[in-house]
């Protein structure tokens, strides 16, 4: 019973091969999806990309999993399932497990998206916590490294808000406001890239559409 409850565990917050997901536009405007089992998808450089570190026609998405997270609290709640089955159901033990399978559901993923004409973020499968930036108020984008105190999740940084899940990567978005905001991921360099070409498609519509 609990290895088939971890199954579905890890199944729940695994739901996409490679934990990558990539999105990308016809000359229609038309949304499709890509994913990694796709037969016509051939890419040997990192997810969102097409082989060359190249975002797919500028559009990109890339869905980073909390490691820790996910084991930590996936190893609790196994714990007390386990201790539930053996010993009867507490009413404690029941809502804590809630607690954590919210958790899982709220906060053990992050995703960065990049579109025509916005950069979005979104925390677990659910989405509950999400947050966006219109990409014609971006002045630059950098990639940078977070000290080690700065955690995980969403954090107050003297850089501005640190939006991040884990590893200590991300890239540092630079508003015409002033402001600045870092996005956690774990392939800083597409990321970075995306935002700068489409940035580079909104000010020369014209290379989108092929006209000279």
């Amino acid at each position: 019973m609990i290895t088939r409850i971890s199954e579905i565990i890890h199944d729940w917050t695994g739901w996409c091969p490679n934990g990558h997901t990539m999105n990308t536009r016809k000359r229609s405007n038309a949304d499709f999806c890509i994913r990694a089992s796709n037969p016509q998808v051939h890419s040997s450089g990192p997810s969102g990309t097409n082989g060359a570190d190249m975002p797919w026609g500028g559009k990109y998405e890339h869905t980073q999993r909390g490691t820790l997270l996910i084991g930590a609290v996936s190893a609790a709640i196994i714990v007390i399932l386990a201790t539930t089955y053996l010993f009867g159901i507490e009413w404690v033990a029941i809502i804590v497990l809630g607690m954590m399978v919210f958790l899982l559901a709220i906060m053990s993923t992050l995703t960065a998206s990049v579109g025509d004409d916005t950069v979005r973020i979104r925390f677990g499968p659910i989405g509950l916590i999400h947050k966006s930036w219109p990409i014609s108020e971006i002045v630059s984008v950098t990639t940078v490294t977070n000290q080690w105190i700065y955690g995980w999740g969403i954090r107050w940084t003297p850089h501005g808000p640190l939006y991040n899940i884990s590893g200590s990567h991300a890239v540092e978005i630079l508003m015409y406001s002033g402001k600045k905001v870092r996005i956690g991921t774990d392939e800083p360099e597409a990321l970075k890239t995306a935002i700068e070409k489409a940035r580079a498609e909104l000010k020369n519509p014209s290379r989108e559409t092929g006209h000279p």
